[in-house]
């Protein structure tokens, strides 16, 4: 997999947006099913969102938008003290609610549910609708940089959703095996052009600013 360097974008004709996963929290750490649990950074999270914002300091970003639970909010603090800005914050960008299985441990819901744990909440089809919502709605601004802050699940589901559904192809060297739960303040980079609507998934899962490429190891995690 080519890893990109992570850059502003100059052409108008471009939207780019970067879509950043929130930073680590205790229940990613212990592996527990998070969902819609509104849950804090931990001392490690907190570390690497000061280390994301002192990446975007050479990208001046014109419209910040987020889930609204508290992870993501957190993430973004410091990226707002550097360049400050207005927020908005979402529900639709919300991890998947996954029912009775949030708060379990990994290893108890797989023990008594089976892999297919994250069908007990939300459907898929009800998750993809809300964030394509959003999604849509970014590609009706005369924008040409967009950070969006969200969670694992979500950029999983809405990077193979554009890729699969939506035909937006993939960069050099990705490939659809790639396109998996990225790590903690991962940056995922999708360029979209107005005149032909055609969409690129530049880079996916990007964590050189954190120092190495880093991989989340248990993928049923959210």
């Amino acid at each position: 997999m080519t890893i990109v360097e992570v850059l502003e974008n100059s052409d108008s004709n471009i939207i780019r947006i970067f879509i950043v996963r929130h930073g680590q929290t205790d229940h990613n750490k212990l592996k527990i099913l998070q969902g819609h649990l509104d849950i804090s950074l931990n001392s490690t999270g907190e570390k690497q969102a000061k280390i994301l914002a002192k990446h975007f300091e050479s990208i001046p970003i014109d419209y910040f938008i987020s889930s609204d639970l508290k992870r993501c909010k957190e993430t973004l603090e410091p990226v707002l003290e550097i360049q400050p800005k207005d927020v908005k914050y979402t529900s639709n960008l919300r991890e998947r609610n996954m029912g009775k299985v949030q708060g379990m441990y990994l290893k108890d819901a797989l023990a008594t549910y089976g892999e297919n744990f994250r069908n007990l909440g939300e459907t898929e089809i009800e998750f993809t609708k809300r964030v394509e919502y959003e999604w849509n709605k970014l590609l009706d601004t005369d924008y040409k940089n967009i950070f969006l802050c969200t969670h694992g699940g979500v950029i999983t589901r809405l990077a193979n959703y554009l890729n699969k559904d939506l035909g937006y192809k993939l960069n050099h060297g990705l490939d659809e095996s790639k396109l998996r739960v990225p790590f903690n303040t991962s940056i995922t980079v999708v360029d979209y052009k107005r005149t032909t609507q055609e969409g690129l998934i530049v880079d996916f899962g990007n964590t050189l600013h954190l120092g190495g490429q880093f991989e989340v190891k248990d993928q049923l995690l959210r």
